[in-house]
């Protein structure tokens, strides 16, 4: 045991006697998904992980690893989602969640591990990524920042469901992207919330926070611990906070270790080798019928919408966003990525302070579009109020780059206040190409009907 960790056990131990103070709460973020679509999302995204990976689906370690994340998934702060526990064939060391319930423990987990309280510390880490929504948090914040919007491969890679309407964001399952890999800001959350269940659950929490110091000695090495650190980023201190958060907890006997870890150890070096798995191809999802002139209607959660016949809605139906874009709108880069050039993104905008002004939180959506987009002109834009089909609403005209032509890209904001909120249209075009399309975007408007 290094001296740092010495030093914190010793302060853990004398303080655990001691008055606890009050627990600081855990907030989820801002979120435009409802629980049960996290649960749609990770069973569908589950499909996926286990065409391209080799899942262990039942057995001894599968059990073990079920037997410790239902002691957690138990606790009242799990959110009470359905959790399925599977182990991955992989000596790499690493661990992930989908949203909704889906939670993925690598063998190599298993075999770094120094004693079930380091397992149980990262099955209780990923189940608070699940319970703290922290996928479909980021996912959201990317709605309502980015312009223009980032679409994943040419359309219709994915199949339909809420997993084909996010691969057309460019949301998917890649190492880095939104879904898998998280803030530090996150990764602390999950610390803190996995050592209060962890807790509750009769382990020690502090042997969360010592694996992931070993990982963080590892990480430079061949052993196989930067696997990790690639999606969850190391906030730091991890052992002194939550040594400290641990003392702030109900004094517990940490005695609920099941005796079974050196078995699953044995078996998990005993595997055999990995089988590789290759992901299948998609189809492209289904459109709206056209209407009789020519166009298709959009139902999403909260309005209506036509757009051109012509154009793709990229979205779930009846979900709370949708991009639509013709198909010479969207551009792909050299990297694989897609960008929306041209078309229109509908969604929601819910400030995460519950304190909703029309004006305000308006300004503070064109404040984060400007600061998150980094080809977009710094100066202070105007905000113009406007009437659409008798509602007031605040029009703003952004400048950036558009990866159409590399000229300038028009990003024309509308905020519209509905139900104690606002939605948000965003018109998207270069240039170049306003006057063209102008009717088009004009057209989009008028038809909104919000319900």
């Amino acid at each position: 045991m290094s001296k740092r960790i010495l030093l914190y056990t010793l302060i853990l131990t004398a303080q655990l006697f001691g008055q606890a103070a009050k627990l600081k709460e855990i907030k989820p973020g801002m979120n435009f998904f409802k629980k049960d679509q996290d649960v749609q999302m990770g069973r569908e995204y589950s499909q996926q992980i286990e065409q391209q990976f080799d899942v262990i689906q039942s057995g001894p370690l599968v059990d073990y690893i079920n037997s410790l994340g239902q002691k957690i998934a138990a606790q009242p702060q799990a959110g009470g989602f359905p959790y399925v526990f599977k182990v991955v064939n992989d000596p790499g060391i690493n661990a992930f969640a989908l949203p909704g319930g889906p939670v993925y423990i690598n063998s190599g987990i298993i075999l770094n591990a120094q004693n079930e309280g380091q397992v149980m510390g990262v099955v209780a880490h990923e189940i608070s990524h699940i319970a703290l929504r922290h996928s479909t948090n980021q996912v959201s914040k990317s709605y309502m920042i980015q312009l223009p919007a980032m679409i994943a491969g040419v359309y219709g890679q994915t199949k339909g469901g809420l997993t084909g309407m996010l691969s057309q964001m460019g949301v998917g399952l890649a190492a880095n992207g939104l879904l898998m890999k998280f803030s530090r800001g996150a990764e602390q959350q999950a610390d803190l919330l996995g050592a209060r269940m962890m807790a509750q659950a009769g382990y020690n929490p502090i042997e969360m926070a010592r694996f992931f110091e070993t990982l963080e000695a590892k990480s430079g090495g061949k052993s196989g611990g930067a696997d990790f650190f690639s999606s969850h980023p190391n906030p730091g201190n991890r052992v002194k906070y939550v040594s400290e958060e641990v003392t702030l907890l109900p004094q517990r006997q940490f005695n609920a270790d099941t005796g079974k870890f050196q078995k699953m150890q044995q078996l998990a070096k005993n595997l055999p080798t990995p089988k590789k798995k290759t992901p299948a191809a998609g189809e492209i999802p289904n459109q709206p019928p056209q209407n009789s002139d020519g166009s298709r209607t959009w139902q999403g959660a909260e309005f209506t919408i036509k757009y051109p016949g012509g154009w793709l809605g990229l979205g779930e139906a009846k979900g709370p966003t949708v991009t639509i874009a013709p198909k010479e709108g969207i551009k792909q880069e050299a990297n694989g990525a897609v960008q929306i050039g041209l078309g229109v993104i509908v969604a929601k905008y819910e400030d995460d302070d519950g304190k909703f002004d029309f004006k305000t939180d308006t300004q503070k959506l064109i404040a984060q579009v400007i600061q998150q987009n980094p080809t977009m002109s710094k100066t202070q834009p105007q905000i113009n109020q406007n009437q659409v089909n008798g509602r007031n609403v605040y029009v703003t005209r952004l400048v950036s780059k558009s990866p159409i032509d590399g000229g300038n890209e028009i990003d024309t904001v509308v905020t519209i206040e509905h139900r104690g909120g606002m939605l948000y249209m965003v018109f998207i075009a270069p240039e170049r190409q306003m006057q063209s399309v102008q009717g088009d975007f004009d057209n989009i408007l008028n038809s909104l009907s919000l319900q």
